[in-house]
């Protein structure tokens, strides 16, 4: 991946975060209690707190799959999508924490 790339992607990733906050005024968007997007987003966690790009991409196919499939909300996607870009500019420590406040912002279904 050149400089300009991930530049590019650098900037991508950035404004993808304003356009989250602003959006959603800080709170995490939810992932739905679906064990298939909870496990997507648990790779994902795998992929960037080991930094291995080949993960994070097997990652990211399952979270488009999971947004095709109408499983995962657009904003749960853009959210982790936020999270594919950081890590693909090798912004590890951004994607750590992005995609920890996601998982910590997740609120458990009552019984």
């Amino acid at each position: 991946m050149n400089q300009l790339m991930k530049v590019q992607l650098a900037c991508r990733a950035s404004l993808l975060t304003l356009f989250a906050c602003l959006a959603g005024c800080g709170s995490a968007p939810q992932l739905g209690g679906d064990e298939d997007s909870l496990r997507a987003a648990e790779a994902l966690w795998t992929a960037v707190t080991s930094q291995r790009q080949p993960l994070v991409e097997q990652s990211a196919a399952e979270i488009e799959r999971l947004h095709k499939a109408g499983t995962l909300s657009e904003d749960a996607y853009q959210a982790l999508t936020e999270v594919v870009l950081a890590a693909r500019a090798s912004e590890w420590k951004d994607a750590v924490t992005d995609l920890k406040a996601i998982l910590k912002g997740q609120r458990r279904k009552a019984s």
